[in-house]
């Protein structure tokens, strides 16, 4: 027979197991499907273009290593205009946002390859005239480079602005019973930074929106965003 002890003691861990499984992710959101990035993003993007180009800075991918086992889907291209700035564009997307496979923030990344980070700062680029994009701004400097960046990244439906975000909002899937997809949007061209610079990387950003195939587009900014701005079109 059990003793009073003995119940009072094992009462606390039966409790943890029990709240352990209840918030063990048991589905998975996957936002973006079978449809491939290369095909949901068009060649040509209001008055930008597809140019071919080596010079976009892009995680290390190599067979086994981290960013291959996080990013089942990467496009990087560069985009040119007539009248704007060149605009290099990566897209990254992961499947699975876990504590060991979480979205590379270009802050890491390009600190990983030597340039050193300046101005990085939150901004809301504005979509529709209820609806804007929380995003990040910053500067990556080298000896030989320099690229201001505008990127943004999703983690399920939520758009987190910096690392913490991104941890919180990944436990927040988790606590409603799902393991999130994510992805990875970055923005960036050559030159020093001004606010005119910033302003045509959003403007990029909102005909990037705007091209995307409509099935695919909550990938990119999650199903609120994508809904309040397609309504809006």
């Amino acid at each position: 027979m059990l003793r009073r002890r003995d119940l009072l003691l094992g009462a606390p861990l039966v409790a943890a197991a029990a709240g352990a499984f209840a918030l063990t992710p048991r589905d998975r959101l996957n936002l973006l499907g079978d449809k491939k990035l290369e095909k949901a993003v068009p060649l040509t993007i209001g008055s930008w273009t597809v140019t071919p180009s080596n010079a976009v800075v892009l995680p290390k991918a190599a067979e086994g290593s981290l960013s291959a086992k996080l990013y089942e889907q990467t496009v990087s291209r560069l985009y040119t205009s007539d009248s704007e700035i060149p605009v290099m564009m990566v897209i990254a997307y992961g499947s699975t946002q876990s504590d060991q496979l979480q979205l590379h923030r270009p802050e890491v990344c390009y600190a990983a390859v030597g340039f050193q980070i300046e101005g990085a700062r939150k901004v809301a680029v504005p979509l529709t005239p209820t609806a804007s994009l929380p995003a990040r701004e910053l500067v990556a400097r080298s000896n030989d480079r320099v690229e201001p960046i505008l990127y943004w990244t999703r983690v399920g439906d939520f758009l987190p602005t910096s690392s913490n975000e991104q941890r919180v909002m990944k436990l927040r899937s988790e606590m409603r019973g799902y393991v999130a997809d994510g992805v990875l949007v970055r923005l960036s061209t050559i030159g020093e930074p001004s606010p005119e610079i910033f302003d045509a990387l959003q403007r990029f950003a909102r005909e990037l929106l705007a091209a995307t195939y409509p099935a695919a587009l909550p990938a990119l900014v999650g199903r609120p965003l994508a809904a309040d701005f397609k309504a809006s079109a």
